[in-house]
């Protein structure tokens, strides 16, 4: 087989498993159904013998820029991407396996990129495996008191997820618009073709980005997980004095206390003065300073009632004086209880 053979059937391995990764994309069907599994399985058989066919070629140099590849090879550096996204997709081998050999192919797609300058890769994120022989004896702890987040990282993440969501949203427009044009049989216009590849790399940058993180966080579950069933992890809990809520039924005084204590004797029931007391040794309150109206009253149960007495004699006092507002008041009073029977009320409008 000569080499435009070769590479007949590359760019027909390629193409064929692109359809199958977008098909995936807006499928509605169930991914855990036999027939998507299949499906998915193919896409990365052919992934993987193009693959081949791309290192036998030896299609790539690392002394390059991306200017410099040609178009007609630029697309096959979506190779370990395609093979990442639809590897996160089976469902049929255990996860662990599935979620280290996705970060292969990701990282491996980054590292591409940043070496050929292509798209905005700051940094390619290392490999997080689940199972590694130098944590088996480490004892984890979970819940560690004093642990603060960093606010500047995550408002930086934050903000760079935004910026990869716009891009990804333009980027999705613009490739679907240059699609369709490049479907249309006159138009195969080279320029176009490399737009639609380059643009294509840069959306699949942020969906790795975005894929390597969510799965570092499924990794650490995973590790956790792996540590529980091993009995390897200990929770560490910070230890707090906390004030413990009870229910209270407030008394007047304390002959009322004894008889609702009777009554409900699983319930602590306090008067009002061993209530205000109780409340300034837990803390609740301020201990008294001044002698407030509040504090005296709680202090002297019997003290309203004196209050409410003199207030009567006072009102009595300015009767006997003939005080003139008192005694208008009384005189008004009187004249409007000759005039209305009692229980009659307001009747205004009722016919």
């Amino acid at each position: 087989m000569g080499d435009d053979d070769k590479d007949q059937t590359l760019n027909q391995l390629f193409e064929s498993s692109l359809k199958i990764q977008s098909e995936l994309e807006v499928t509605k069907e169930d991914t855990n159904s036999p027939k998507l599994q299949d499906q998915i399985r193919k896409g990365i058989l052919m992934l993987e013998d193009a693959t081949r066919l791309v290192s036998v070629l030896n299609l790539f140099s690392k002394n390059e820029n991306f200017k410099e590849i040609p178009t007609e090879h630029l697309k096959y550096l979506l190779l370990p991407v395609l093979l990442g996204d639809l590897t996160n997709r089976l469902t049929e081998e255990s996860r662990e396996t599935v979620v280290e050999t996705v970060q292969v192919y990701y990282v491996d797609f980054l590292q591409r990129c940043m070496d050929y300058e292509l798209g905005t890769v700051e940094s390619v994120p290392s490999v997080m495996m689940v199972n590694t022989e130098n944590e088996e004896n480490q004892v984890e702890v979970v819940n560690k008191p004093g642990q603060r987040p960093d606010l500047s990282k995550m408002n930086s993440e934050r903000n760079s997820k935004m910026e990869r969501y716009r891009q990804t949203k333009q980027l999705d427009t613009d490739i679907k618009e240059m699609r369709m044009l490049l479907e249309q049989p006159d138009h195969r216009d080279e320029e176009v073709v490399r737009n639609y590849h380059i643009k294509l790399i840069l959306r699949f940058i942020n969906t790795a980005i975005e894929e390597i993180s969510s799965i570092h966080m499924e990794v650490g579950v995973l590790r956790h997980m792996a540590r529980v069933k091993a009995g390897h992890v200990s929770q560490e809990v910070e230890n707090k004095e906390s004030r413990k809520l009870e229910p209270i039924i407030i008394t007047r005084d304390k002959i009322q206390k004894e008889v609702y204590g009777l009554g409900y004797p699983s319930l602590p029931v306090l008067s009002v003065d061993e209530f205000y007391e109780k409340r300034v040794a837990d803390g609740w309150w301020k201990p008294p300073s001044s002698g407030g109206a509040l504090q005296d009253r709680a202090a002297d149960p019997e003290l309203e009632a004196r209050m409410k007495d003199e207030e009567e004699r006072e009102k009595d006092g300015k009767v006997d004086e003939d005080d003139e507002e008192e005694l208008a008041k009384s005189r008004a009073w009187s004249d409007w209880k000759d005039d209305h029977r009692r229980g009659e009320g307001n009747r205004h409008n009722m016919g």
